[in-house]
């Protein structure tokens, strides 16, 4: 990332709304704000931001910095992953990046592509959540007492018991190479070796979507409404350019600012298990 972009994000960036993002400020004077610091346990408010000049300093920790350095330590990223993450909130569009290769190119240009299509069908499994033919879906989370708020909130969606309708929905806005490589769809391969058509993966199912860090959904989890010797219960995206299921922790991109203020994080064995977690008010 190319230090002169670095410095226009810097120059154009609002470093308050920033860190309001991850902590609570107050003003307490003509460009100071005043927090708890969040990379120390602290009762009274010792970390302040200056709107003016761009930085922040902690007069408890001395941990100090601009806003790059705030979203580096905050979410683990590099200095040029941080001046994207920041350039993002703050609508100022990326500049077209050099490869050293067409096959880099073409690799994270496929990326961009998987990531919109997850979006896209996550908006799809939430639409679909909504239709009649999902009645048994929404009994089943209101029998688990989830709240339509916590649907919105964790993207609760549903698969429709169809094997083309999600691929033709989709096909208009996607290459084949992004369908396949998406793992939304299965295929056989044919006789010949070549690969036969796609069809869903998930069907008749509830679908949870998997997030990276970033809030970006990029897999995901599908419970089964009739389960029986052939149908697993729970069914996962298999790993893809986005996705190493090692490497994914459910929630995290929503638990890690309450995790980093109470210093500890509650670890549980599912998805179904955190949401009901964190409808008791427990967010870490």
């Amino acid at each position: 990332m190319a230090d002169d972009f670095a410095q226009l994000v810097k120059q154009q960036v609002d470093i308050v709304r920033i860190v309001g993002d991850y902590l609570k400020l107050r003003k307490t004077g003509a460009q100071n704000y005043t927090g708890l610091c969040p990379f120390h346990k602290e009762k009274t408010g010792s970390f302040s931001v200056n709107a003016t000049h761009g930085y922040y300093y902690c007069f408890g920790c001395h941990e100090k910095g601009d806003v790059f350095n705030f979203v580096m330590k905050m979410d683990s990223l590099s200095f040029p992953e941080a001046v994207r993450a920041v350039a993002t909130k703050a609508g100022i569009p990326l500049p077209k990046r050099e490869f050293s290769s067409p096959e880099e190119a073409r690799e994270a240009g496929l990326r961009r592509q998987l990531i919109d299509i997850h979006e896209a069908a996550t908006q799809y499994f939430e639409a679909a959540l909504k239709s009649p033919e999902a009645a048994r879906a929404r009994e089943y989370l209101t029998g688990r007492a989830v709240s339509a708020e916590t649907v919105k909130t964790f993207r609760i969606g549903y698969a429709p018991d169809d094997f083309n309708h999600m691929r033709d929905a989709l096909k208009p806005h996607f290459a084949e190479e992004v369908l396949r490589a998406s793992g939304l769809f299965s295929a056989k391969d044919q006789a010949d070796g070549s690969p036969g058509s796609m069809y869903a993966r998930f069907r008749k199912r509830i679908t949870f979507p998997i997030a990276n860090e970033q809030g970006k959904v990029i897999a995901f989890t599908a419970r089964a409404l009739e389960v029986d010797d052939k149908t697993p219960k729970y069914l996962n995206s298999p790993e893809s350019a986005l996705y190493t299921k090692g490497n994914v922790l459910f929630n995290l991109d929503k638990a890690k600012a309450e995790m980093r203020k109470s210093d500890f994080a509650l670890l549980v064995e599912g998805q179904m298990d955190c949401i009901s977690v964190y409808m008791a008010g427990i967010h870490n």
